[in-house]
């Protein structure tokens, strides 16, 4: 004969088991939500990229003058913020060489920092040291980005030539330049805003215009 479980445990185990069961069912049901709850409500919180058009103040306070269209590695779009004081580009070091500056739209930021790390003083540490809506990124255009300002000048506003003391002929980029007739070692590219004209062998020596911009 098979031996037999007594009655009283073969229902206790049977009871351990459905309460198990449910234990686990409840378990299951109830982590979904957890899961999935916060991926939809980042979505919602994530910030559309269209929010912005040409001449809305951008969130530094500034004009924005520029969208790629799409998010590139440096950001979507760019805005210019006020004037600052006229000043040499690397301060009295005007024949010194900072290599590795790039002329297109998205290497500002990487071009001042170059300039930052090797200038004492001028044209970077001014931009650098500006803190237009309480943002620390600002950066001095490239020579291409500094083309687009100059396009976009109206809307910008504030670049009245003649208006002495808060408006400039010419401005610096933050493109160094080594096409220059000037006799210095190292030139920079600029851009006169009395004509459009973009020039490579300005004098680092020269007190010109300074623009902070930023991208985002």
């Amino acid at each position: 004969m098979k031996a037999q479980l007594p009655k009283a445990i073969f229902v206790a185990l049977a009871v351990s088991a459905l309460v198990i069961s449910a234990c686990s069912s409840e378990s299951s049901e109830s982590a979904s939500p957890v899961a999935t709850a916060p991926v939809a409500e980042s979505a919602e919180a994530a910030e559309s990229p269209g929010d912005y058009t040409i001449g809305d103040t951008g969130p530094g306070g500034g004009i924005v003058f520029f969208d790629a269209g799409s998010v590139q590695p440096w950001g979507r779009y760019l805005e210019a913020g006020p004037q600052l004081a006229p000043t040499e580009w690397c301060g009295e070091d005007w024949e010194l060489d900072i290599p590795g500056t790039m002329t297109a739209i998205g290497s500002g930021a990487a071009n001042t920092k170059l300039m930052a790390d090797a200038c004492m003083a001028g044209a970077a540490t001014s931009v650098i040291e500006f803190d237009g809506g309480g943002k620390t990124d600002w950066f001095l255009p490239s020579k291409d980005e500094l083309n687009v300002v100059y396009e976009q000048r109206d809307i910008i506003g504030g670049f009245g030539i003649g208006n002495e003391g808060s408006s400039f002929d010419a401005y610096w980029s933050s493109t160094q330049s080594d096409v220059g007739t000037t006799g210095f070692t190292d030139v920079v590219w600029t851009q006169y805003f009395d004509g459009g004209e973009q020039q490579g062998d300005d004098c680092k020596c020269n007190l010109y215009g300074v623009l902070p911009v930023r991208a985002f």
